[in-house]
């Protein structure tokens, strides 16, 4: 028996365009650092929403360094 080999594509099947990319993890980049600029106590509302941006913008950074080209 013979062993074939399939070739296997890994990661995106859709890229974005190297500017896309870039921006996309610049604008992650921006929303990751901004709200360590904005003071807040800890448990307020304002900390939720600068953990969410701070999340949003991590997420968006991942994104950005995965589907470049």
């Amino acid at each position: 028996m013979a062993d074939e080999t399939t070739q296997k594509d890994f990661g995106p099947k859709k890229r974005l365009t190297k500017g896309q990319a870039v921006g996309l993890m610049v604008a992650g980049g921006v929303l990751l650092v901004l709200p360590w600029l904005i003071p807040s106590e800890q448990g307020s509302a304002l900390y939720m929403v600068k953990t969410v941006i701070s999340v949003v913008g991590f997420v968006g950074l991942c994104l950005g360094s995965y589907y470049r080209p």
